[in-house]
């Protein structure tokens, strides 16, 4: 068996020829084998790097288009005429090289062995755009693509509708003798379905019967001329399109040898872009080529083994400890390792990367791979007997720059003897320089590794308390078979497994105890050590939290501060602009406006000052009480809170006690100065329309004096219940009238409103109706 098939790396290309675009890609990946020529590696290393990294940061090279054209360029260079799919099949081609070619130069990063590969690619543009302009992209030959087909395909229509013109005219005339009035074809001629008794009648061709005898196809007189048009007409149709099919084939040949070296660039990128995608997909690297005899590989996972169940292990054998010895239980993930090992070192060869965080691998002359049972009834040969074969192959050819996987080196015979000679088999490829790893349940071949300082012994770990493997690799540690304790969970008795332990301790060194007992100390120290790691990642983790927290919290906090300042100093500029304003029209009122026009803009500024105008929502951000000073919001006049219901509320205004809704008032600063008390009428509940008049008259008025009119009736309509009042504005220019309904339309209080009938005033009032 083949390292290749030992390392089960048929499989991993199986997976990747999942990835490939087009059939010469896969085939490809499947043909790939490892090489061993340093400059051929370098090359593919550096590809696949990229290529890596461009499947990463942009996604994957296009190959939408790109199948594999061979045949046709045989054929087109061979001077045959190339049908119109196969025309369709090679513009297709050319657009999938556009495509690619488009695809590296939008690539951001470094990438000169890529570019290296697809530099080599040439677009035929001309030869595209020749094809696309005769060939659909259904693959039929386009009517544009000459003058002449242009001109025979209308004549073909005519043909056709001259052929059913014909056709009605013998429909109508011979109606008794027709069967089905549906035009068939038979040999392109177009054919009526007849009595067969009367199939003689017509004169033309005849045809046969149908498939009852009772009626025949006939191409009666009338038709044939007709027919003979359209036979004609198809006959240079075709000729046309050959002569159309023909020049294009010419124009494929011309360019088959140059499209021939851009499908064999093809197929190489389609290889190694699926590499590439398998890679992003195992979450795997480029391994980086050492001079140096040093192997490291950071986390490394087998890309077989399930996502959600694989363990990651790291492994390093360098200059000074060529030789690796794997000891532990069986499936404990022993042979696992070893085929990690062996098969991320052929996959670097291949051109792939592996499921690693980190790989390191040097130049190798050979790997030599001894793993599996190789027993062959056929040939005769024991399990031993295989074993010893290839570790005879591995003696016959190793050299210092081979890597040699040997698993249960020594085993299938006497124990003593298998040691033997595994050790004497360790001391010449030690001796040769061989980077070596091999796998063993032998004590004496433990102790064997302890005792020279270019071993480096590791082991699996087994959880002793599940009685399971857990598949970590330990390094400088050697394991134990546990065998007692799996015979014990498989129900041995236990009288035999004590007395087995008895003869284990009694065939054991001074040596063996003293390095079995070291061994378990160093064990407990690494559970410690990674116990106290874990715990120091877990507070490393929690500072960390801690302090993205705390610079979150001093981030928002200068934001926030940022926005108040910001908010705080529009307020200020906006009211600074805002008295500014008002002091403006103070001075202007003052010499052509009334009086108590100039107070009511004074007393707006107070406002400013004291801070009466601030937002509603902060001026109401508290609950009535009754005593309390509050202002309606119609007409901002003071009142003083007498009692409160749910719904509604008594105040006291001017002197008169009047009931009103929660949101028609709202919280105030103004003062209202103790009086004696004055006897006062209620008129909740009292309707007192008569008390005021149904119109408010605003004609003469200006908009800001109208408007602040209207405030006022309004505010004494709904104090005595009047629910239907008639408001005079007038014609004029129409704005008094505009702004009158803008204020209706922004009263709550205000049910509806109309333009008055003519005996209300018309057009010049507005007739309004309050909610009851």
């Amino acid at each position: 068996m083949s390292a290749e098939k030992s390392l089960e790396l048929d499989v991993i290309l199986k997976e990747v020829q999942r990835y490939c675009a087009f059939s010469l890609g896969s085939r490809l990946v499947e043909e790939s084998v490892p090489s061993f020529d340093r400059l051929v590696i370098r090359r593919e290393n550096r590809l696949i790097k990229e290529a890596l990294e461009a499947v990463v940061r942009f996604g994957t090279m296009p190959f939408g288009g790109i199948t594999d054209i061979s045949q046709v360029l045989a054929s087109a260079k061979m001077m045959r005429v190339l049908s119109a799919q196969e025309l369709l099949a090679e513009m297709r081609f050319i657009q999938g090289v556009r495509a690619i070619a488009a695809y590296e130069k939008g690539l951001e990063t470094e990438h000169p062995a890529l570019q290296e590969y697809i530099s080599s690619l040439t677009v035929h543009d001309h030869t595209e755009k020749l094809i696309a302009s005769c060939i659909s992209p259904y693959g039929e030959v386009l009517d544009g693509a000459s003058d002449e087909l242009r001109s025979i395909r209308r004549q073909l229509r005519n043909a056709d509708a001259e052929i059913a013109a014909a056709v009605n005219r013998f429909l109508s005339q011979h109606a008794s003798s027709v069967v089905d009035g549906i035009v068939t074809y038979r040999g392109d001629r177009a054919v009526v379905l007849v009595k067969a008794s009367e199939k003689n009648s017509f004169g033309g061709l005849y045809y046969g019967d149908s498939a009852s005898g009772q009626a025949s196809y006939i191409e009666p007189s009338q038709l044939m001329n007709a027919n003979n048009h359209k036979q004609e007409c198809l006959a240079r149709e075709q000729e046309e399109i050959r002569r159309i099919l023909q020049k294009c084939s010419k124009a494929v040949s011309d360019v088959a040898e140059e499209e021939r070296a851009n499908l064999e660039t093809c197929a190489l990128l389609d290889a190694l872009f699926a590499r590439a995608q398998w890679g992003q997909h195992h979450n795997a690297c480029a391994a980086e080529l050492v001079e140096e005899k040093k192997l490291y590989i950071r986390k490394a996972r087998h890309p077989l083994i399930d996502p959600r169940r694989v363990v990651s292990n790291t492994y390093r054998i360098d200059e000074e400890k060529k030789l690796l010895l794997i000891t532990g239980p069986n499936t404990g993930g022993k042979t696992v390792s070893m085929k990690i090992i062996g098969l991320f070192v052929l996959m670097t060869y291949c051109g792939m990367p592996v499921s690693a965080d980190e790989a390191q691998i040097p130049f190798f002359d050979r790997v030599f791979v001894d793993i599996g049972d190789d027993q062959s009834v056929v040939s005769s040969l024991s399990s031993f007997s295989a074993h010893i074969e290839k570790l005879a192959e591995v003696m016959r050819a190793a050299t210092g720059r081979s890597l040699v996987l040997l698993d249960e080196i020594g085993s299938g015979t006497d124990p003593r003897e298998g040691e033997a000679l595994a050790i004497a088999s360790l001391n010449e490829l030690r001796r040769r320089g061989c980077m070596t790893v091999a796998t063993t349940h032998y004590d004496r071949l433990k102790a064997y590794g302890k005792r020279h300082d270019d071993i480096l012994t590791a082991s699996v770990e087994f959880d002793m308390k599940l009685l399971e493997p857990t598949y970590r690799y330990l390094e400088g540690m050697s394991g134990s078979s546990n065998a007692f304790e799996v015979a014990a969970r498989c129900g041995l008795p236990k009288g035999i497994i004590k007395y087995a332990r008895f003869l284990k301790e009694q065939a054991k060194s001074d040596e063996d105890v003293l390095i079995e007992q070291l061994e378990k100390q160093l064990n407990e120290t690494r559970m410690k050590a990674e116990e106290l790691q874990k715990k120091q990642e877990e507070l490393q983790e929690k500072e960390e939290k801690l302090k993205a927290m705390e610079l979150r919290l001093e981030t928002e906090k200068d934001t926030w501060r940022q926005k108040a300042e910001e908010e705080a100093q529009k307020k200020l500029e906006e009211a600074a602009e805002e008295a500014d304003e008002i002091l403006r029209q103070m001075r202007s009122m003052q010499k052509e406006s009334k009086y108590h026009e100039v107070l009511e803009v004074r007393r707006s500024l107070n406002r400013k000052k004291t801070g009466e105008n601030k937002p509603e929502e902060v001026r109401e951000n508290r609950e009535f009480a009754a005593g309390d000073i509050v202002e309606l919001r119609s007409s901002g006049q003071a009142a003083r809170i007498i009692s409160l219901r749910r719904k509604d509320v008594t105040i006291l205004l001017n002197g008169r006690e009047i009931r009103v809704s929660r949101d028609q008032i709202r919280p105030s600063l103004k003062v209202i100065p103790d009086k004696k008390p004055e006897p006062f009428v209620s008129f909740a509940g009292v309707s007192l329309h008569s008390s005021v008049s149904s119109e408010c008259n605003l004609i003469g008025l200006r908009v800001d004096e109208a408007l602040e009119r209207l405030g006022d009736y309004l505010d004494s309509a709904k104090m005595n219940r009047l629910l239907t009042f008639r408001v005079i504005h007038g014609d004029g220019t129409g704005a008094l009238r505009k702004a009158v309904h803008s204020m209706l339309d922004k009263d709550r209080d205000v049910d509806s409103y109309r333009i008055g009938m003519p005996n209300e005033g018309g057009t010049g009032a507005t007739v309004v109706t309050l909610k009851g």
